[in-house]
């Protein structure tokens, strides 16, 4: 149910205006890649908050920034441009440091998701591959 709510979230709040095909991303060869990125406590129906991440992967190095994107009041990264953020990818693991912030998870293909402790809750996110309104998401 959390997923689907996740998703219908994305979905709402960065429209799809054209359907291009996805491409995987790489750990050996450093490119930038821009991720939309949904998050929201673990068992809830809230509305997600929502950022815009630019990463580069670089032989298992994550470096990039967070841009918040959250209509919804009370995010850990409101109104943030352009945050720094670091971290590592192995095999199909990936760890995302995003201020104090730790977001550990999966990746597969253009997707990533898994969990995050923020202000003592366990939140879950999901993050596609594209931008608000590329319909890459």
């Amino acid at each position: 149910m959390a997923r689907w709510f996740l998703a219908a979230a994305l979905a709402v709040a960065v429209p799809a205006v054209l359907v291009t095909g996805a491409r995987a991303v790489t750990t050996q060869n450093a490119r930038s890649v821009p991720y939309v990125i949904g998050f929201h406590p673990l068992h809830s129906s809230q509305t997600p908050y929502l950022g815009q991440l630019h990463l580069t992967f670089n032989n298992g190095i994550v470096s990039g920034t967070y841009t918040d994107l959250s209509i919804r009041p009370g995010s850990p990264f409101a109104n943030a441009h352009n945050i720094p953020v670091s971290g590592n990818v192995s095999s199909s693991h990936i760890t995302l440091i995003v201020r104090q912030i730790t977001f550990r998870g999966t990746m597969s293909g253009d997707k990533m998701s898994g969990s995050a402790t923020i202000r003592g809750s366990i939140y879950t996110f999901e993050a596609a591959q594209g931008t608000p309104g590329s319909g890459r998401t």
